[in-house]
């Protein structure tokens, strides 16, 4: 580049991405991206400085936003421009595709943005799959109408899973190919969501919230409801009662098969002789107390004294998070990414094609930010 060309484009009107986006504008990334962010369209509107109208109209690909606008928008929204340009692979993901457990207590918006977040949990898998080979998805195929127990029991078979307690809960669901993520839209309205899956996108994925991974024992139980979501229902219908009672049946049975577990029960409800098996179970009490009453061991007026019992004495119990067991942390993603990252690829590449910030990106990969914290004081 000669001298007069760099002296041209230093003075001719600045040549930005915003003008070539607005070209290729998509809208579903618009809306992907202000909800995902907990925004309404007024209040985002009230941002930029536009109608909640006009949000409308380019969310609805009616009028197409100007490149000044685009940068604002960017700016609220925390994505780079480039987030809104068309050309690159895009989930959309319908929140009523997906198994919400707790339907009821979830706002519709709460359960889009959290949709929004297992759309890019996908487009992150998509964009390390071209880099590194993923496990092969291995779920067998369950016969509509198969009790959840025997449904249990069939993929404990397939997956050859020995008798007895199963370790790495997490860790085994991810070598058959579903993904496993950790919602990092950690607020008190995304919290409700609890849980939820979804096999629409091609590849299974299970998510749960923070609060799920804080105890070890409730988190293991949540993703074995869930895969039996992935297994029994492939007609999703959220908030379904049988549903959720049919996937808490595989859940208990896969964690806990009868015939392996009957034996081990005490004979009446003596509850620090189950905590004990709890612990080598990998189950809470509560569930045992409840096998036991599934497995008519004890009567029922046994089983509601032993929950008022546990009841009285939750508060002196400790949580403990899934970080500190091995195999029961997410950890597909991560792995993908370090072997990519061994390959050639950095944050910054990944970022790119993403076009997401960095700091997005090990958002949903589910990794901590390894900068010191400056704390002032």
């Amino acid at each position: 580049m000669s001298d007069d060309d760099i002296q041209l484009e230093l003075i001719s009107e600045p040549s930005t991405p915003a003008r070539t986006v607005a070209k290729s504008f998509e809208a579903a990334r618009l809306t992907q991206a202000r909800v995902l962010r907990g925004l309404t369209k007024a209040a985002l509107a009230d941002l930029v400085g536009v109608t909640p109208a006009a949000i409308g109209q380019f969310e609805a690909r009616i009028t197409t936003p100007r490149a000044e606008l685009l940068t604002k928008l960017a700016l609220e929204l925390d994505v780079p421009v480039e987030f809104f340009a068309t050309g690159r692979p895009m989930a959309e993901l319908d929140a009523a595709e997906a198994h919400f457990r707790s339907l009821r207590s979830t706002r519709a918006s709460d359960r889009a943005r959290a949709a929004s977040f297992v759309e890019q949990v996908w487009e992150l898998s998509f964009a390390l799959e071209k880099r590194v080979q993923f496990p092969e998805i291995d779920l067998p195929e369950i016969t509509p109408g198969t009790e959840p127990a025997e449904a249990a029991r069939a993929l404990r078979a397939a997956w050859g899973i020995s008798p007895g307690p199963l370790p790495h809960l997490v860790a085994t669901i991810e070598s058959r190919g579903v993904i496993v993520s950790i919602l990092s839209l950690a607020s008190q309205e995304v919290a409700r969501v609890d849980a939820f899956s979804t096999s629409s996108l091609g590849r299974p994925i299970i998510v749960v919230t923070p609060e799920r991974a804080q105890n070890v024992y409730r988190h293991r139980f949540t993703c074995a409801h869930e895969l039996g979501h992935l297994l029994l229902h492939s007609d999703a219908a959220p908030g379904d009662l049988s549903q959720e009672r049919e996937a808490d049946a595989f859940a208990a049975e896969f964690l806990c098969p009868a015939d392996q577990i009957g034996p081990s029960l005490p004979s009446s409800m003596n509850l620090p002789s189950l905590e004990r098996l709890s612990r080598r179970w990998g189950v809470s009490t509560q569930s045992l107390v409840r096998r036991m009453g599934e497995l008519r061991t004890v009567s029922d007026s046994s089983v509601r004294r032993a929950y008022q019992r546990l009841r009285s004495v939750e508060s002196l119990a400790s949580d403990e998070p899934v970080s500190a067991y091995k195999g029961e942390m997410p950890s597909l993603l991560r792995e993908a990414y370090k072997i990519a990252g061994e390959h050639g690829l950095s944050l910054a590449d990944l970022a790119r094609d993403l076009r997401w910030q960095p700091r997005r990106v090990t958002e949903v990969l589910g990794m901590e930010d390894p900068r010191p914290a400056l704390k002032l004081v």
